[in-house]
């Protein structure tokens, strides 16, 4: 699976994260990518699985013509070329690969991952699994306590049909 986040539309979505890029604004990346490299982690420990992350930020106001990428504690980092959006990168990286898993809350994006048949998840949906992996690292989670924790609910209510689109969501968020 290959995430990819819209960096800033995360970091304004958290206080955490708007805590720490009010102090700084590379204080608020680090933090924003601590947080995921913890996440990768985690999963890779406990579920063996293999999480590509690429988190995408603004640099349209960067002196770098072009897009700027690198490798941080196993992230990828893109920033966008002078006078380029964020947002442009990443419609071209779900154009190029529609398999991607797109996480922002910005609705244009979201329209545009549709229509490539990518998935797109809400920010505050993504930022709350991460809140969660933070915590289970701080009190070092096991696998069975993790293992407890997303265990699917028994089907309850009157029986309806979801869309395709809604049973993809569905199965890329139980596998994050």
């Amino acid at each position: 699976m290959h995430l990819v986040i819209d960096g800033y539309n995360l970091i304004r979505r958290s206080p955490v994260f708007r805590a720490a890029e009010a102090e700084d604004l590379e204080m608020g990346r680090q933090v924003l990518i601590e947080y995921l490299e913890i996440y990768r982690c985690l999963k890779r420990r406990l579920e063996a699985k293999q999480i590509k992350i690429t988190v995408v930020f603004d640099g349209e106001r960067s002196f770098h013509l072009s897009t700027q990428k690198e490798r941080v504690k196993g992230i990828n980092v893109v920033y966008s070329g002078l006078g380029e959006k964020a947002d442009d990168v990443i419609k071209r990286m779900v154009q190029r690969d529609p398999n991607l898993v797109v996480v922002t809350s910005d609705r244009e994006i979201v329209n545009f991952a549709e229509r490539c048949q990518a998935v797109s998840i809400e920010a505050e949906e993504f930022l709350a699994k991460l809140e969660m992996a933070y915590y289970m690292d701080l009190k070092g989670a096991e696998e069975e306590e993790y293992a407890e924790r997303h265990i699917a609910p028994s089907k309850k209510g009157p029986s309806f049909r979801l869309s395709k689109r809604k049973k993809k969501k569905q199965r890329i968020l139980k596998k994050l």
